[in-house]
């Protein structure tokens, strides 16, 4: 972060692509102090990075991690406002939620999801977008299996107790999850199988019928 804050105040100060010994120096001395100039460069780095690594937003790459990404879906609308509902540095809970209730499955749903991207990209290349990618039928079927099985785990006993002991974890910066922004993650999630479900007969019945 701390190169990353080097080097937008560098672009910021460079003239024609170069900067000045002196202006440089002012930049380092700058850095190592920590001022309140710093903190203000380090709130836009952070601002930057939020609406560059947003669910849903942007151009999808093959760098990016799609199952993860349609994972949080459901929910991604939580992670934005000032201040967030459910506040992005809490995902790393939920994500070993989501391992622990995966298992051995949690490779393969990666695996489909690497490659439905990857065909994506073949067609779309570069323009290719996340709301592309979330639209995908395909897309659909793993973030339904894989919610599906989550929510099962989760009505176990064994599942209840990673439920708890991991989404209460405190975030790298120290703030903790309280008890309703992990009720209404999981609630959030119900309400999306549940939507699925309701949508699979409807999809059997236009299927029937164009047969």
């Amino acid at each position: 972060m701390v190169s990353g804050v080097l080097e937008r105040l560098l672009r910021e100060t460079a003239r024609d692509g170069l900067v000045r010994v002196e202006d440089a120096i002012k930049i380092l001395k700058l850095v190592g102090r920590g001022t309140y100039e710093l903190d203000v460069a380090f709130d836009s780095l952070e601002k930057a990075c939020r609406l560059r690594f947003q669910p849903g937003r942007g151009k999808a790459s093959s760098r990016d991690n799609p199952f993860r990404r349609l994972m949080v879906r459901p929910f991604e609308t939580l992670l934005s406002g000032e201040p967030p509902a459910y506040p992005r540095p809490f995902l790393g809970n939920y994500f070993e939620v989501l391992e622990a209730a995966c298992g051995d499955k949690y490779a393969e749903y990666d695996r489909h999801s690497r490659a439905i991207l990857q065909s994506l990209l073949v067609v779309h290349g570069h323009n290719l977008v996340w709301d592309t990618f979330y639209a995908e039928s395909r897309a659909a079927q793993v973030l339904a299996h894989a919610l599906r099985r989550l929510l099962r785990f989760l009505d176990t006993p064994p599942g209840q107790w990673v439920w708890v002991q991991a989404m209460s974890k405190p975030s790298p910066t120290g703030a903790r999850p309280s008890a309703e922004q992990t009720d209404r993650i999981r609630e959030t999630l119900q309400h999306t199988l549940r939507g699925f479900d309701l949508g699979q007969p409807a999809t059997a019945a236009r299927q029937g019928g164009g047969a």
